[in-house]
């Protein structure tokens, strides 16, 4: 609406955009300039970059992303620069063990009753309880599920869903926030008919995903829900749902469920997480010896373009599809 009191109809785009560290070196030549003639062949120049600590992890969203690229680039007099990217994952490990909510039990209700011809029904109750609530990719959630159907109507299915939580902060031109929920990992079972009660538990498996929190990034918020839905007959009843919150970690809970060692060809031949070092700069791999490496596998639902707007169409690489790698433990089947 503007100051005469008429709406106006358009959109407008906001943006937000955090830059965590930019290093530049270079290989031959000087920031002096001065054409040097490289020979034909192949030539090789080692470099290293030191990585800042607490910088957060990757992560690749349609709304959004943390991305680590190493470019070079080939300055030709007369010519277009040959420019070539690379990406990379970068991990901040979230040990469940220093969060103290990831151990947490979980028992949670909910409840609700259905009108029919102006009279409300007995209700429908499902209870479902976790033994924790952080968990690390490869490990399951087992999630024991009661219902008990006294209403009459029946649950087609209840669902356990997984639901990654993402929040995304704008600050140009102005303000403004949006939120949306993607389903990582989902199960069911069903039906359970009016009148009906039934017990059981159902194992939600946690693929390769980010930590939660994006610790680190000031525009983006990441959070882990485990969503728990009874579907019922009917387009006039509304199903009943409740969220729960839980964590996603890199080192999972010693305490709780200790992982076995890889099959042979995704094994490491280092410790999990070297390099990764507590806040206090304590290494990982030191506070917990006995842990079996993870391997580090591809998010399923990650894969993104590199190609950015304004981009020179004579950058090559692997531009087209890339996918964050995190780490993924081998637990043995729950009994």
């Amino acid at each position: 609406m503007d100051e005469r009191g008429q709406y106006r109809e358009g959109t407008e785009t906001v943006t937000g955009h955090e830059e965590y560290f930019e290093t530049k070196y270079y290989l031959v030549g000087s920031a002096s300039g001065g054409e040097i003639e490289i020979q034909s062949g192949e030539h090789k120049f080692p470099f290293q970059c030191v990585l800042p600590t607490n910088i957060p992890s990757s992560f690749e969203s349609d709304f959004g992303y943390v991305r680590y690229i190493v470019k070079a680039t080939l300055d030709r007099p007369w010519k277009f620069d040959q420019e070539v990217k690379s990406p990379f994952t970068v991990i901040l490990p979230l040990d469940l063990n220093q969060e103290p909510r990831a151990s947490e039990n979980v028992q949670e209700e909910m409840s609700k009753t259905f009108c029919c011809l102006c009279c409300g029904t007995s209700p429908l109750t499902v209870n479902y309880s976790l033994p924790v609530r952080g968990y690390v990719p490869g490990q399951s959630m087992p999630i024991k599920v009661n219902v008990e159907n006294t209403s009459g109507v029946t649950v087609d299915t209840v669902k356990l869903i997984l639901c990654k939580i993402v929040t995304f902060r704008a600050t140009t031109p102005s303000s403004d926030t949006k939120t949306e929920e993607i389903i990582v990992a989902e199960v069911g079972k069903g039906p359970v008919g009016g009148n009906e009660t039934t017990e059981y538990e159902q194992k939600l498996d946690v693929p390769p995903l980010p930590p939660s929190n994006l610790t680190g990034c000031s525009i983006i918020d990441l959070e882990y829900n485990l969503k728990v839905v009874a579907c019922v007959s009917g387009w006039y009843y509304r199903n009943l749902s409740k969220n729960t919150l839980v964590f996603v970690g890199t080192i999972p809970l010693v305490s709780y469920q200790t992982p076995t060692a890889p099959p042979a060809e995704e094994s490491l031949t280092k410790a999990p997480g070297i390099g990764w070092t507590t806040p206090d700069g304590v290494s990982i791999s030191s506070l917990y010896p006995n842990l079996p490496p993870p391997s580090y596998e591809e998010s399923t639902s990650a894969a993104r373009s590199l190609w950015e707007r304004g981009e020179s169409e004579h950058v090559i690489g692997a531009m087209n599809r890339f996918a964050p790698k995190y780490p993924v433990y081998n637990f043995a089947p729950i009994q």
